[in-house]
């Protein structure tokens, strides 16, 4: 579902797992397909509004208006009636009456029925819900009774909506939709490589070519007569995917509801051995009972089968490998030819790759309610089993012959959940009651690895969690209604040697309209939220890089093995959170503004850290949070004009900082290798970069050796905060009649990020930068000398007669000095691109076609030296700001084609 507002997403967060209330977005068009902003969507008991006169806040109803997309969202009960107006200065008597009904295996929380009591009508208002794959949609075919006891289907066509009489009971129809989807990817690799130096060092003062070392020291192309420079980054190749879903929903009066789906997807990655095939499938099956009661039955199936996923550093030393390759060397047609003992042939890596990742995914879900006019019942047990195979490893070193380390990984999980939820109406209209919920876990996991001296292990934990308080929804007030959550809870878990915690969710809202300096009618909520909750730890860690952290820069492309975070002991105290969060919108006419500020506190965070030759899990850290969201909409267009635009602006600011560290150490690495990286820090904001920097005096200046260069500082310091100054999203749409163009821009200013792949290419003598400042001489670092002067002393960046391992570069060793490749993260990027159309038909089986065609990362923005800024170090989720050869960002073009028969 699409989130629109503050409001709409606070609104979601207190549904209840049985949901009896449930939160439906949809979108209000005219006969062209513009979208309807300000229609009236109003919440009504059985007698519809005559006259837009009438108090349309008494109770039992309650209004809200469509935006500038024709978007509403409102929260509904089961079989509550919903009224359309049109703008009520165009059109006072122009009204349409729906009754919704709850269903969750739609994808829009359920559906409305048209209440017309006629052999056919039609009009000129279209309303369908809200699908995150589709941009516009359509209601399916449903059957429906009203009062009378006659039978009626409703369905669209041409942009109306028909209603049409069935004279024999127990009529069933059967929608069908068969989805298309296809997408191209290309690597968008933006390191510059130079191309004037072959591989070679300084020997007796000159500069000699050799294959015998790693360096791209040597003398120049022209000045060894070089025929052919080759490009050795060329490992990329274009991606594609192709999936095709097809899925059928069959309704009939009397039997109730079928839903299938099957899914086929396969995909090639840009490396060449990167291939994936899954397939999923989805039944789904609701029986027509009585009044007041429901029942659902859910089966979900997926599996995948991936060669070379991206596990360990595999994708990362096929890059290493290409970028340090020498112009002078052919990669690609001789794959099999040793380059160095430093970095590996690219194309013996790729060539070799056994790496395959192979799941396996069961959802089993069996739900009963019952609402009665006075309480409501409801329980759902669900069951899932999950397994993964995944092999990993290194492939040997051409010259030592097969010495290939591979590790076999199988992991298994079984999980039983259930949930038993009351609620006692205390008021007419079901809106103030007494709620009350049980959850209860059982979970067992299994892990078994192929290395030697490493056992099987198997895990059982069990948590339960009890629930009970007062809930209100849109109460009446003078000028508006108030609704509000007070729901305190216990929860028990075997995870946490203290093994009771208390939760609390405390939510407050008010709505109400106003007349503000004769500017016209406006609508405004503001609302408040407090919530304590605990988390409890996963038994098993799946993200299994992180244990890059015990290794060292040097170490990168040998194999590393990866360490398993178990949760073989609970810990000391679950992680606990509290949440304050803060909110208003103000809607007038074309221009909608909403804003929030949140703070939240975690305490007795959880952190990796090694002990006892293996990781454990720790309460190791407590930290904050505090930020804002603005969000700018509205809506223009020429008179008379089926031409719309709808700009929209979201900005999002946040500062976190470390508050106290719980063990023995002045920090806490989370991302990383030895020399650099992402840290706890007490009074520091959350994963600080800290690595290596050079030695300077009180006073700031860098302290410089006998030679002219800077020192390296003993110690490793903080050298910037990865964390964003602030995010700017501008979302834009255009609609021509049944046409739609969206694009979205996206702007990240500030942060910083480690360059570390600028780093190894300086290095080698592989950069455009070592390629170009090798050449310079008599250069002065302005600093201290060794005997407290201020340093006179010039140097020249490369001079043969010293020796390659005495130039500005190699002089600091492999991993460098960090504090010369801390870089600014901004960038701007236009994130996605998107042409949408719907084609309704005559024809007899197809009725209608949606085509969206799209692009995703076409350009971007900055001022980095290297790949794409927000990348993370071999995809962590913490390691965003660390790019040690990271994988660059990729450029998509797809199309996506729905019929709908």
């Amino acid at each position: 579902m699409i989130k629109y507002t503050c409001l709409f997403l606070f609104v979601c967060t207190t549904q209840a797992l049985f949901g009896q209330v449930s939160h439906y977005e949809g979108k209000i068009t005219d006969a062209s397909g513009k979208p309807l902003k300000d229609a009236a969507v109003i919440r009504v008991s059985d007698k519809v509004l005559l006259s837009f006169d009438e108090p349309i806040n008494s109770r039992g109803r309650t209004v809200v208006h469509s935006d500038a997309k024709g978007v509403f969202g409102i929260n509904l009960n089961d079989r509550d009636k919903i009224q359309v107006w049109k703008y009520p200065v165009q059109l006072p008597t122009t009204y349409l009456l729906y009754e919704f009904r709850s269903d969750p295996f739609d994808k829009s929380g359920g559906y409305l029925v048209e209440l017309v009591a006629a052999k056919e009508q039609h009009t000129d208002v279209n309303l369908f819900p809200i699908d995150s794959s589709i941009t516009t949609g359509s209601p399916r075919p449903v059957v429906f009774r009203n009062n009378g006891g006659s039978y009626y289907s409703l369905e669209e066509k041409k942009n109306r909506v028909y209603i049409h009489q069935n004279p024999t009971p127990g009529y069933g129809l059967l929608d069908i939709n068969l989805t298309l989807g296809g997408l191209i990817s290309k690597a968008d690799d933006r390191v510059k490589l130079q191309t004037d130096y072959v591989q070679g060092h300084a020997v007796g003062g000159k500069l000699v070519a050799s294959n015998d070392v790693p360096y791209s020291w040597g003398p120049s192309a022209t000045q060894t007569g070089l025929p052919t420079v080759y490009n050795n980054k060329n490992i990329y190749r274009n991606g594609y995917q192709t999936s095709t879903t097809l899925d059928m929903t069959y309704k009939q009066d009397g039997l109730g509801k079928f839903y299938g789906e099957i899914e086929y997807t396969k995909k090639q990655g840009v490396f060449y051995p990167n291939k994936t095939n899954s397939w999923g499938a989805q039944l789904n099956y609701s029986p027509q009972l009585r009044a007041g009661h429901r029942l659902q039955v859910l089966n979900k199936f997926n599996q995948s089968d991936e060669k070379m996923p991206m596990i360990g550093n595999n994708y990362a030393n096929v890059l290493m490998g290409a970028y340090l390759s020498p112009i002078n060397f052919d990669a690609k047609s001789q794959p099999n030819v040793i380059i160095s003992d430093v970095y590996a042939n690219p194309w013996f890596l790729l060539q070799n790759n056994r790496d395959n990742q192979f799941n396996q995914k069961y959802l089993g879900t069996l739900k009963y309610d019952w609402d009665h006019s006075r309480f409501f019942l409801g329980a759902q047990l669900n069951y899932q089993y999950q397994q993964n195979a995944l092999d990993y490893g290194l492939v040997g070193n051409i010259a030592r012959g097969n010495q290939d380390i591979f590790v076999n990984r199988k992991l298994k999980t079984r999980l039983f959940d259930t949930n038993v939820q009351g609620k006692y109406y205390l008021a007419k209209g079901k809106k103030l009651y007494l709620q009350g919920n049980f959850w209860y876990k059982n979970q067992w996991m299994s892990l078994d690895r192929s290395v030697a001296g490493v056992a099987p292990v198997s895990l059982l934990h069990q948590s339960s969690e009890f629930q009970a308080g007062l809930v209100a929804k849109e109460f009446d007030g003078d000028n508006g209604n108030w609704a509000f959550d007070l729901l305190p809870s216990i929860l028990v878990s075997n995870k946490s040697k203290n093994k009771t915690a208390f939760n609390f969710v405390g939510q407050l809202e008010r709505r109400f309209n106003f007349d503000l300096f004769d500017w016209g009618n406006m609508i405004t909520n503001v609302w408040g939220q407090f919530n304590l909750s605990h988390l409890e730890p996963n038994q098993i860690n799946n993200d299994i890089q992180f244990s890059l952290m015990r290794y060292s820069i040097k170490d990168f492309q040998s194999f590393l093995p990866v360490d398993e975070l178990l949760l073989r002991d609970p810990v000391d105290k679950l992680q606990r959170k509290i949440n304050y969060e803060f909110g208003a919108s103000l809607k007038r006419q074309l221009l909608t503004l909403e804003g929030n500020f949140y703070q939240f506190y975690v305490k007795n965070g959880y952190v990796p850290l090694w002990q006892g030759n293996q990781y454990r899990l720790n309460n190791a850290v407590d930290y904050q949070q505090k930020g804002f969201t603005i969000a700018i909409s509205s809506h223009f267009g020429a008179f008379n004009s089926p031409l719309r635009w709808s700009p929209r602006l979201d900005f999002h600011r946040y500062v976190n900082k470390v508050d106290k560290i719980n063990v023995e150490s002045d920090r806490i690495q989370i991302a990383g290798m030895q020399e650099i990286s992402k840290n706890y820090v007490v009074g520091q904001p959350i994963g600080v970069i800290m690595g290596t920097a050079y030695e300077r005096t009180a006073d700031g200046q860098l302290k410089v050796d006998k030679d002219g260069y800077p020192i390296v500082a003993p110690e490793q310091k903080i050298l910037g905060n990865p964390n964003p100054d602030f995010a700017l999203i501008f979302g834009n749409a255009l609609q021509y009649r049944g046409i739609r163009f969206d694009f979205d821009l996206e702007w990240s200013k500030g942060g910083k990020v480690w360059n570390g792949t600028r780093q190894m290419l300086n290095y080698m003598g592989r950069s455009m930068e070592a390629s170009t400042e090798r050449l310079l001489k008599d250069q002065l670092f302005t600093g201290i000398d060794p005997q407290g002067n201020r340093n006179h002393k010039l140097v020249d960046y490369y001079d043969p007669a010293l020796g390659t391992e005495n130039n500005r570069w190699v002089r600091y060793g492999l991993s460098g000095v960090a504090e010369d490749v801390i870089e600014d993260a901004s960038y701007l990027r236009l994130s996605s691109v998107n042409l949408s159309r719907s084609f309704d038909l005559s024809w007899r089986y197809l009725k209608k076609i949606d085509l969206t065609l799209y692009a995703e990362n076409l350009m971007y923005w900055s001022k980095y030296k290297g790949n794409y800024p927000g990348a993370s170090l071999l995809g962590q989720r913490n390691a965003v700001g660390l790019d040690y050869f990271n994988s660059p960002l990729m450029k998509t073009f797809g199309f996506n084609v729905v019929l709908n028969f």
